[in-house]
């Protein structure tokens, strides 16, 4: 009995090991290999505490022959006896009609009665475990997208936030960016916001610095090149260059947003 009792909680229990598996993968186990470990000395004994164990499986509703199939023990030389071919739960019902005085019998009801009810939970202990998992992993997509909801939320505030005022776009020379006038600085951060515009020649590897001259500066230089322009050209070619100017202004401005566009200066 200890043998049985000392080994329950783990694989070297003697039940364990002279447990069999058919070509299906169906556990079972001899009657004639139980024998003695349920301390019978004589098979008509075990014999007797098996016809019982048939007659309580009938009376629950069970097919015996799923639990209790007769065959032939292995011959040993006399005459072939009987056997019988037993289930978990037949050894567990051969168990609970056995001799009760024997402790090996009380050993064994408890280590049927716990394997028994372990196999019958397993089915249901794996479907839990599967919808825990499944849960787990539709929790995660739900995280995973209010994350990227989050990312973007974030960064279409950060646009909307006004920049500070020592923030320098991408691109810039941060001397040349210094010298420009306030009213210049905020312009081009007004165009890096709406159009991501940097400064030319973007992509190499130093930062070209632009030349140290005002807005005010350089729309004097354009005026005064136009001015030049005109004064060489007919009355005819005045007008067309008027018409070509006005034509590139309205196709500047129909890239601009709709409510700049409704400040359009023509």
């Amino acid at each position: 009995m200890n043998a049985i009792t000392s080994a329950q909680s783990n694989t070297d229990s003697p039940f364990d090991q002279i447990r069999k598996i058919d070509d299906d993968g169906t556990e079972y186990w001899l009657a004639r290999d139980l024998m003695p470990i349920l301390g019978y000395q004589q098979w008509r004994r075990l014999e007797d505490a098996i016809n019982r164990a048939i007659a309580a499986c009938k009376n629950i509703g069970q097919e015996s022959e799923n639990h209790f199939l007769p065959m032939p023990a292995k011959s040993t030389g006399g005459r072939p006896g009987d056997d019988f071919k037993l289930s978990r739960h037949g050894c567990y019902l051969t168990a609970m009609n056995g001799d009760s005085r024997k402790p090996e019998i009380a050993a064994a009801q408890n280590y049927f009665a716990v394997k028994t009810r372990e196999a019958e939970l397993a089915p249901q202990s794996q479907e839990l475990l599967s919808q825990l998992l499944e849960t787990i992993e539709q929790q995660n997509k739900v995280i995973e997208a209010q994350g990227q909801a989050i990312a973007q939320l974030q960064a279409q505030v950060q646009t909307l936030l006004p920049p500070s005022s020592d923030f320098i776009p991408p691109g810039w020379d941060a001397e040349v960016w210094r010298s420009l006038p306030p009213q210049d600085q905020r312009h081009f951060r007004f165009l890096y916001r709406r159009r991501r515009f940097r400064p030319s020649q973007q992509g190499q590897a130093e930062p070209v610095a632009l030349p140290a001259i005002s807005t005010e500066q350089m729309k004097q230089n354009q005026r005064s090149e136009v001015a030049q322009l005109v004064g060489e050209v007919s009355p005819e070619e005045k007008q067309r260059l008027q018409a070509a100017k006005l034509q590139a202004l309205r196709e500047f401005w129909s890239q601009a947003p709709e409510e700049d566009q409704e400040n359009m200066p023509f």
